[in-house]
């Protein structure tokens, strides 16, 4: 029988040498405290910016997904770094597919070998004295790795603004949140993504809520109604239990108007501050007007050419006292943000309808046309009418102009200050500069506002009056003083989505000038949809700030890695499983990007409760 092979023990001179000489990397291995140990690379398994680490079995509960390590190299360099893959177990000595282990998990064996855990490690910099820099080596092979205490994985991501987003998923009371303070993180803009039943509309809730506490003016523009009751408690049993997870009580949201336009139903009726507006024709650009009524190429040619004749009429139809203060405000007039002073939408709507009879070689009859336009002025609007119709024939293109006009019309938005509505309130015209308070909540519920054309032109009214009044807070305000505000654009695919958005420049021109004046201006903008898909790609070049709800499409996760910098993949492949109320936030202040429990708000839901 043959005999079993000894292995011959090593020279004494070696022996020698291994006890006594150093190591080139370290001093002959020893026990410490660490949590795990860095290994090898290796061409299948090594990628720039990460390195797998392996720990023991007694270890594995202390692991978690992102949770942050402190690489101690043995070339006395320290790394931070984050899992971003992991934990997992291997078994020790066999490979985890082997044949007797798969038999014996069939067979339902009560037999579980010894096993580690290892995790991929994506290392986010080098500390040295105490400041961070950037890591322009790799651990060490076998370097102790040591994971952060709660304490020190708050200090290293130091995200915990007053701003309260959630809570890290995978830490112990490890908050997020965007400081109140810092120019750099709120007016930064936000886009708020997810799905249907995903958290969104819970999580904005809260995010108003928490807005207004800070001092931040919040106005939201609620396309569905859906947050017409803030100002009760929230009663829902899908919310209660959320919020005896955060140990919070259900509450109202103080502070709250509701502004309903014109004479339509509000989405609340019990609401006790609901006020009534008209929208001023003249406060539209007629640029970004003739886009958003998205007629074709000569229906846009022909509105503006009836504008501009409107203006022209308008003009000589004002008494000598009233020219000189209308000259002054011409002079400073930029048709690219507002429209012409003093024009109303019967105005423009009456040129129109008078240009097609001309040019259909009808008669312009007084009874059709309007009190808050040219009724009064028949003769001087016919020969107007003319003179238009010396550029611009086909009446055809005229009656299909007069047909978007005459609808936008009978919409009722515009110019009706001073009249009363159906339930006795009176309508006005807004006062931007009034409605900025420090803490207030203002809710522009447009829900009854079918139409989506018409609800765009009200919407783009609100951006470049919040954004003008904005400005003149500001510069009056003194140093420390200086006004915070927040537009919450809901559904905002709806306004500017990404098959518009290239028939609409004028009105991504005007969103992108907002965006930069409100950096610098305390104007921050939140974007919230439920299909980012559908959301141009300058929309998401105007936020830093990303709050990634679940996710199951995937052209659309497609599109979000590219323009979502600071992700890792590993997070990636989660957003399509995410749970209701977690999200991936990647934004200012907040890096790496964080799997976070999104705080759910107080408030009443109109779509949930």
């Amino acid at each position: 029988m043959p005999q079993p092979t000894i292995a011959e023990p090593l020279p004494p001179q070696v022996m020698l040498h291994l006890e006594s000489q150093e190591i080139q990397d370290g001093l002959v291995p020893q026990s410490d405290d660490a949590d795990g140990r860095t290994l090898f690379d290796s061409p299948q398994t090594s990628e720039d910016g990460t390195v797998l680490a392996v720990f023991p079995q007694n270890t594995f509960d202390r692991w978690n997904t992102q949770a942050l390590v402190h690489i101690e190299s043995s070339d006395k360099r320290t790394y931070l770094a984050q899992v971003v893959k992991g934990p997992f177990a291997a078994p020790v000595g066999i490979q985890a597919q082997a044949q007797p282990l798969v038999i014996s998990q069939i067979e339902n064996a009560l037999f579980t070998p010894p096993y580690h855990g290892w995790v991929a490690l994506e290392i986010l910099t080098e500390i040295k004295d105490g400041q961070k820099i950037v890591p322009l080596f790799r651990p060490r092979p076998n370097s102790p790795v040591k994971l952060l205490s709660t304490k020190d994985t708050q200090e290293a991501l130091a995200c915990d603004g007053d701003l309260r987003l959630g809570r890290a998923v995978g830490y112990d009371g490890v908050g997020v949140g965007l400081k109140s303070t810092e120019k750099h993180h709120v007016p930064r803009h936000t886009l708020v993504v997810g799905t249907t039943g995903a958290g969104k509309s819970t999580f904005l809730a809260g995010w108003i809520e928490r807005l207004s506490q800070a001092g931040f003016c919040v106005l939201l523009l609620d396309v569905e109604g859906e947050y017409a009751s803030l100002h009760r408690a929230a009663a829902s049993a899908n919310i209660l239990p959320a919020l005896q997870q955060w140990g919070l009580e259900p509450a109202g949201l103080p502070n709250n108007y509701l502004l309903v336009p014109t004479d339509l139903n509000p989405s609340d009726s019990t609401h006790p501050a609901i006020r009534r507006f008209s929208i001023e024709f003249a406060n539209i650009s007629p640029h970004v007007a003739s886009e958003l009524l998205q007629g074709n190429e000569a229906q846009t040619e022909r509105f503006l050419a009836a504008y501009d004749a409107a203006c022209e009429l308008y003009f000589q139809t004002l008494p000598d006292d009233r020219r000189k203060t209308h000259e002054e405000l011409l002079r400073n007039w930029d048709d690219q943000e507002d429209g012409y002073p003093g024009l109303r939408l019967g105005h423009v709507l009456d040129m129109a309808e008078a240009v097609a009879e001309v040019v259909g070689n009808g008669e312009i009859q007084e009874r059709f046309l309007h009190d808050d336009g040219f009724k009064h002025e028949v003769d001087r609007l016919r020969q107007k009418a003319a003179d238009v119709k010396r550029k611009h024939t086909n009446v055809a293109s005229w009656r299909k102009t007069v047909s978007l006009l005459a609808k936008l019309y009978r919409s009722r938005l515009f110019d009706r200050h001073d009249s009363i509505a159906a339930d006795g309130r009176k309508i006005t015209s807004l006062n931007y500069v009034n409605m900025l308070k420090p803490g207030h909540v203002v809710i522009f519920d447009v829900a009854a506002v079918d139409n989506p054309t018409h609800r765009n032109l009200a919407i783009a009214d609100v951006l470049r009056g919040v954004a003008a009044a904005q400005d003149q807070l500001y510069d009056a305000a003194a140093a420390g003083q200086k006004p915070k505000t927040v537009i919450i654009i809901e559904e905002a695919h709806e306004f500017v989505g990404a098959g518009r958005a290239r028939q609409l420049p004028m009105v991504m021109e005007q969103l992108q000038r907002i965006a930069r004046r409100g950096r610098k201006r305390w104007l921050g903008l939140t974007f919230a949809s439920q299909f980012p898909g559908h959301l141009p790609n300058e929309l998401y070049s105007l936020c830093n700030n990303k709050v990634l709800l679940k996710i199951a499409d995937e052209p659309t996760l497609t599109q979000l890695k590219k323009s979502v910098g600071g992700v890792p993949e590993s997070l990636w492949t989660r957003l399509k499983h995410l749970p209701p109320g977690q999200a991936i936030v990647s934004a200012q202040g907040i890096d790496p990007a964080l799997l976070v429990q999104l705080e759910p708000g107080r408030g009443m839901l109109q779509m949930v409760d």
